[in-house]
């Protein structure tokens, strides 16, 4: 069975954000012009809107700078998309697609209003961005320091539950504290992290909030590395440790990465009022500076974070790989916030269709932007897994 045929069965029935089910009346609504309100913001028009403009639409974040030396991709020869993959990127809401072959760019696609400079949500694609930014602590700390308790780094956690998973843990979603990705229930951990996160408007009978006030108080599911989580808290404990360890605020580490990967343009980050960054996926950046994590992570041989995210290989008879490989057929790991596909191909992945793919063999990246009809819709995405390889197979 190859790439193409397991990630359409495997998506059509889970996906790393979805323990949401879309009515009629969501789908019927998210398809229609925009009305005044502030729901269902991911999906459809709204999405379109938030997606390229979130500076304007999301509560409150702040802006970083290009890399003072900025690391441009070389232009290749175009290899143009035919009729057919044109058609099926409108199909699939697309807003951008870059192309990078051998360090060069040979393909690319923006819809109409869309440019090769302009920003984009990445949503939890924007994770791999994060671990990323950890990567030289990561490489200093080694096992060790991976293996750490997260309330040895950070003593607000001290007596929690959450507290006592590892950074490596956090890291590869495997802190076993519940957290529910439901999209549509107002009471999920998700959706109450929105406005602490600096997404959304504040709630009137909280006020500002910390990620430390509520967002890792939440019960025990199970035992801390025997289960796989999708989970903001983890994402934004890595930054909080990695921030502890650097003895530095999270943005610096976050500037210091757009520098190293030598990005082009300013990009905007989700920040709440504490200035704490919404690292699951806050990240706002140009499609040609998205692309340069993959540059890096096919560029890169000295790194044990690179390493490790290449060697992944998830073990059936760890509970936490099993039960990720289960939930997810076409993954066969799932390290730093990276997707395995295959020997040769690692994925990043996000909300409303952002992907980051990455393959080695062919010294290839593809960056997908889009807005879908519907946020989460496994549907959408087996379209859009379907014209990436597509677009792959031409290489």
């Amino acid at each position: 069975m190859n790439i193409k045929t397991i990630l359409a069965v495997a998506i059509s029935s889970s996906m790393a954000f979805s323990s949401v089910g879309f009515t009629e009346d969501t789908v019927s609504d998210a398809s229609q012009y925009p009305d005044s309100s502030y729901s269902d913001n991911l999906s459809g028009w709204k999405a379109m809107i938030t997606n390229a403009n979130p500076v304007e639409t999301l509560e409150s974040g702040r802006w970083f700078d290009a890399a003072p030396v900025p690391r441009p991709f070389k232009e290749g020869k175009n290899v143009p998309f035919s009729d057919e993959i044109k058609a099926q990127l409108q199909a699939n809401t697309t807003d951008a697609v870059l192309v990078v072959k051998d360090g060069a760019i040979t393909g690319e696609y923006f819809r109409y209003g869309f440019d090769i400079d302009d920003i984009h949500l990445v949503h939890s694609a924007g994770k791999a961005f994060t671990s990323f930014a950890i990567q030289p602590i990561y490489d200093d700390i080694g096992d060790e320091g991976l293996n750490r308790k997260l309330s040895e780094y950070l003593p607000k956690l001290k007596g929690k539950y959450f507290g006592e998973a590892t950074l490596a843990q956090a890291l590869d979603m495997q802190v076993g504290m519940e957290w529910s990705e439901n999209y549509e229930d107002p009471t999920t951990a998700t959706m109450l992290s929105g406005p602490v996160g600096g997404w959304d408007p504040l709630v009137e009978e909280y006020g500002p909030e910390s990620w430390y006030e509520r967002m890792f108080d939440f019960p025990k599911y199970d035992d801390h590395g025997k289960t796989w989580i999708y989970s903001s808290a983890s994402v934004i404990s890595a930054s909080f440790a990695a921030e502890a360890i650097a003895g530095k605020h999270y943005s610096d580490l976050v500037q210091a990465s757009y520098n190293r990967l030598g990005f082009e343009d300013a990009s905007w980050y989700v920040t709440n009022q504490f200035n704490e960054l919404s690292a699951e996926g806050g990240q706002a950046l140009t499609i040609r500076d998205a692309a340069k994590i993959g540059r890096y992570m096919l560029e890169t041989k000295d790194s044990t974070y690179v390493s490790d995210v290449w060697n992944m290989n998830g073990d059936i008879n760890n509970p936490a790989d099993a039960l990720h490989m289960k939930k997810y057929p076409f993954s066969k790991g799932y390290k730093n916030y990276w997707y395995k596909l295959s020997d040769d191909v690692i994925l990043a992945l996000g909300s409303s269709g952002q992907f980051i793919y990455v393959d080695k063999a062919k010294n290839l990246v593809i960056v997908k932007f889009s807005s879908f009809v519907k946020g989460q819709s496994p549907e959408e995405f087996t379209d859009g897994f379907e014209v990436l390889h597509n677009i792959a197979e031409q290489y």
